[in-house]
């Protein structure tokens, strides 16, 4: 899925690409796939539905399963899983998010601050299998998900407008009446957690991971990275939109590239 991505993408900036994928794909077969669109930083969002299995082949652990995690059969997986967020800060990522599919609230508005990104958004999503994981001993169903969920952050995401201002107090919640007439629940963050702060979230996710929580939330950002357009200086009108004699000049601008490079 990222190739087939990368490769739209070259061709037309202008459009948004949502790709979604499973964490036996991406983290897998696919996981080459997956470290160079991060390096890249294709702006694209990068939905992984993590359920831990492989599914489509009968409930085998796929390379997120934690250890100790029980398959449907019984046994318990004994291989360290793959962490997609621990990856992607390892590799440079500018915006790095886990949601629960069982949390619609918390999880709608980090898909649209994802597609807002400047760069690749890299979702984890926990998506229990119901067929095939969602078990007692199994670390990725509904119930041990729920019951071990810590949100980082409370977020909502607001499009490009007229400015709203309000001031959130320490503690509590404040009701923000936004563009559309809706209302949001604000409430601040927990202290010290800064989701720009590279070496604190990895700190701050490992400490978690240690007391068997999973952290949901927006995790890391950083909008100073220039996207793949940017760094490679592409054209700013989209190749699919450039006359066909300006892609292809002929076999003398050809030719006269090709003596550049010997």
């Amino acid at each position: 899925m990222p190739a087939i991505a990368t490769g739209a993408n070259a061709a037309n900036r202008d459009l948004i690409y949502i790709g979604v994928s499973g964490d036996g794909d991406s983290l897998s077969i696919g996981l080459g796939h997956l470290c160079h669109a991060i390096r890249r930083n294709l702006r694209m969002v990068y939905l992984i539905e993590n359920n831990g299995v492989y599914g489509l082949t009968k409930g085998q652990f796929s390379a997120a399963a934690d250890i100790g995690s029980t398959a449907k059969r019984g046994e318990a997986n004994l291989l360290a899983p793959i962490d997609p967020i621990a990856l992607g800060l390892t590799l440079g990522a500018t915006f790095l998010a886990r949601g629960f599919s069982g949390d619609k609230t918390q999880l709608v508005p980090i898909l649209k601050a994802a597609i807002a990104h400047r760069g690749l958004a890299l979702v984890d999503v926990i998506s229990p299998c119901v067929t095939f994981n969602d078990h007692e001993g199994s670390t990725k169903s509904y119930l041990y998900t729920r019951q071990h969920e810590l949100k980082a952050t409370e977020a909502d995401f607001v499009p490009l407008a007229d400015e709203i201002t309000a001031v959130i107090p320490p503690t509590g919640t404040t009701t923000v009446t936004m563009h559309s007439g809706d209302t949001v629940q604000f409430r601040r963050v927990p202290d010290g957690y800064d989701p720009t702060d590279r070496e604190r979230v990895v700190e701050y996710l490992l400490e978690r991971q240690g007391q068997g929580e999973v952290v949901t939330g927006l995790l890391y950002v950083d909008e100073s990275v220039r996207d793949m357009h940017e760094l490679n200086e592409t054209s700013k009108t989209p190749l699919v939109n450039l006359p066909y004699e300006d892609l292809c000049p002929g076999s003398d601008e050809l030719a006269k590239l090709l003596k550049r490079f010997r």
